[in-house]
């Protein structure tokens, strides 16, 4: 799956790590700042993003459930909500 993050918030975001699935992480975004991940899914689980947002660790969901054979590419826009797309 190939996923990419951008910054929709209003302020730079820093230790964004991908959990579930095959992981991943983005040391930093800017404001407005886009960045594309590769996550290898190796069988059924959930995607969520867990950030630093002026110094505070915050937590979205991007996918509650994902499986091998769903190849997609999507984009999440981090901005602190939930937006459970499948």
């Amino acid at each position: 799956m190939r996923i990419t993050f951008t910054n929709a918030t209003q302020t730079t975001l820093t230790d964004i790590t991908i959990v579930g699935c095959g992981g991943g992480h983005i040391d930093k975004l800017e404001i407005g700042q886009s960045k594309t991940v590769w996550i290898d899914i190796k069988g059924d689980c959930s995607i969520n993003v867990d950030y630093l947002s002026n110094g505070q660790r915050k937590k979205e969901t991007v996918a509650g459930y994902v499986t091998s054979s769903m190849g997609q590419k999507i984009n999440h826009n981090i901005d602190g909500k939930d937006k459970d797309i499948f």
